[in-house]
């Protein structure tokens, strides 16, 4: 069973604290339901022992909690194959400007002799990246492998 995140005493009114804090809670009551191996819960539970006893500024257990919920959803991907909501439509709208965004830029800038067309390429590519991991995300939903888990 997955430990409970408690609150640690340098935790003071900040909103961006209290918004990492709640995000890696949500994250991990989402955990609680779907079936995880032994070894998986006994790594996410040794992450939570450290950060329910952090001792360190308000600064730096934020970032511990943002940099831990990441590390969670990482393994949890890696061993189990399951996702966030908008996990690929997210990672691919990135690449997308890559992959498709800066050839498109090229052809366009090469083709009208002007090479302050090259950025144009790049919404393009935002577009067809975020279509491509939109069918991601969609397929894993079908495969019951997505989270019911919104990050912002």
């Amino acid at each position: 069973m997955i430990l409970k995140l408690s609150k640690v005493d340098i935790v003071s009114q900040k909103e961006t604290t209290q918004k990492a804090f709640s995000n890696l809670e949500k994250t991990l009551d989402v955990l609680k339901k779907i079936q995880l191996p032994a070894n998986l819960i006994t790594v996410i539970n040794h992450k939570i022992e450290v950060l329910n006893s952090f001792q360190n500024s308000e600064r730096k257990y934020r970032n511990k909690l943002i940099i831990e919920q990441h590390n969670i959803l990482q393994l949890v991907k890696k061993e189990t194959g399951y996702v966030s909501e908008k996990y690929y439509q997210k990672q691919w709208f990135v690449l997308g400007m890559s992959i498709f965004g800066i050839p498109f830029g090229l052809l366009f800038s090469y083709f009208a002799g002007n090479t302050g067309l090259l950025g144009i390429g790049f919404p393009i590519g935002m577009l067809l990246g975020a279509m491509v991991g939109k069918r991601k995300d969609e397929k894993m939903k079908r495969e019951g492998k997505q989270l019911q888990l919104t990050l912002n």
